[in-house]
């Protein structure tokens, strides 16, 4: 007989964690505490050292016996002390997710997030769609069998949580009965720079973690045909520096673009927003069915075949960018400001 859990609405403790991929963990534990619900972040460390409460430097490496189980009592203390776990891209407490089966157990729920890479599979996306991020992860061989691992952890999984939430409607198709849960930011950290129309050089920025996933060369090669036909573009490409210089150079261009083969925007295409800027991404229209609020997204739309068409009409048409930099900003507050996120999380919680 299941033991009887402490879940009260309203009333409960809430754990984020592992992986913080777009500071999803660090922000919704950070605003739920905000709502007056206690909650806490633990995270395994990054190289884009984005914040969490708690980070699990080294948990990774081979460590001694007793260092072994220091963490595993320190994962069982979170067990004991927490009622529902907000799980990230296919993570739990222990190695395997071999804890799964016992939350229910204890009469604790368990709501797993997905964020890209973790659901997304190589072979149904390259035989489906023209332009795709997953031809460029990793080689044939590698993705195919990562596609075997994602659907078999996929199986395993799915019948201890108590709700599986996408992070963008690309990844619906990927997890059935899935919620679209769009990606939080604090509004608090991304101060508002309206723009004034640009009047020699446009300053154009890209920041991709991976290039192939973002499709750089696309972009550098549209960038340098519209160069070389005289447009007056200052191309900068910003790699392997912390969140926190990220988010003070957005500010210095007149366009952001993200990626242009994933299908949809990211964490950096909202920050870009919220900051006032205009940007530009590939959004496939087939998603759309997934989400409520797709005739307000201000973004750019641009694949590899129309990026170049799509740079020439706005660089030359530069008076539309501070309204549409002005449209950003405000979509961002409407859908992924982490006070209303933190609003529909509360109200997801309660259902459980």
């Amino acid at each position: 007989m299941p033991i009887r859990g402490r879940i009260v609405k309203g009333k409960y403790k809430v754990f984020h964690g592992l992986v913080n991929y777009g500071t999803q963990a660090g922000y919704l534990a950070r605003g739920l505490r905000n709502k007056g619900i206690e909650a806490i972040s633990v995270c395994y460390d990054d190289r884009f050292d984005r914040p969490s409460d708690i980070s699990l430097k080294g948990q990774g490496e081979n460590r001694s016996i007793i260092s072994t189980l220091k963490v595993l009592l320190q994962r069982l203390h979170w067990f004991r002390e927490y009622d529902i776990f907000h799980f990230y891209f296919g993570t739990s407490l222990l190695p395997y997710e071999l804890d799964l089966p016992f939350y229910k157990l204890f009469g604790k729920k368990v709501v797993m997030e997905y964020l890209g890479n973790d659901v997304q599979l190589y072979r149904y996306s390259i035989e489906k769609y023209k332009y795709t991020n997953q031809k460029y992860y990793h080689d044939k061989y590698e993705s195919l069998k990562s596609d075997r691992r994602k659907k078999l952890r996929l199986k395993l999984e799915t019948p201890f949580l108590n709700k599986q939430l996408v992070c963008a409607p690309y990844l619906s198709e990927f997890v059935p009965n899935s919620v679209v849960f769009p990606l939080a930011i604090d509004l608090n950290e991304y101060d508002y720079s309206p723009m004034s129309v640009p009047e020699d050089e446009i300053r154009i920025m890209h920041a991709p973690t991976h290039r192939g996933n973002k499709g750089t060369s696309f972009i550098i090669e549209a960038i340098e045909r519209l160069r070389n036909e005289g447009a007056k573009i200052q191309f900068t490409l910003i790699e392997n520096i912390p969140h926190s210089e990220l988010k003070r150079k957005y500010k210095e261009c007149d366009i952001f673009i993200d990626q242009i083969l994933g299908g949809w925007y990211g964490t950096a295409s909202i920050e870009a927003m919220a900051t006032g800027r205009p940007t530009v991404c590939f959004l496939r229209e087939a998603y759309f069915e997934y989400i409520d609020y797709a005739d307000s997204i201000p973004i750019i739309n641009a694949d590899p075949d129309t990026l170049y068409d799509a740079l020439k009409a706005t660089i030359y048409n530069k008076e539309i960018l501070p309204k549409l930099g002005e449209k950003s900003r405000k979509f961002v507050e409407e859908v992924h400001s982490l006070d209303k996120c933190t609003d529909k999380l509360v109200e997801l919680y309660n259902r459980l």
